[in-house]
């Protein structure tokens, strides 16, 4: 986004420098988020670049949601009641 590269006509040549690199970049074309406008020039989509971001933290929250309910049943659970164990 530095280099405003959002648009076919914006692309610019791009090269990873690392292994690691490499495998992000692999991933962002895979999944549309980097375009491939020709002879080696690549653009960012925000719109699939903001969805991208949008599932990820629905993902996110319903994770949270998840852990939150299932502490709360764990909790539950394992309740003791404090008076009884004095009145032992």
């Amino acid at each position: 986004m530095a280099q405003h590269a959002l648009s076919p006509e914006d692309a610019i040549n791009f090269s990873t420098t690392t292994a690691a690199d490499e495998k992000i970049f692999a991933r962002m074309v895979q999944t549309g988020i980097v375009r491939d406008a020709g002879r080696k020039r690549y653009y960012l989509d925000l719109a699939a670049y903001d969805a991208n971001i949008e599932r990820r933290r629905r993902i996110g929250v319903i994770a949270a949601i998840a852990f939150a309910v299932t502490l709360a049943v764990l909790t539950m659970a394992f309740y003791v009641d404090g008076s009884s164990i004095i009145l032992r």
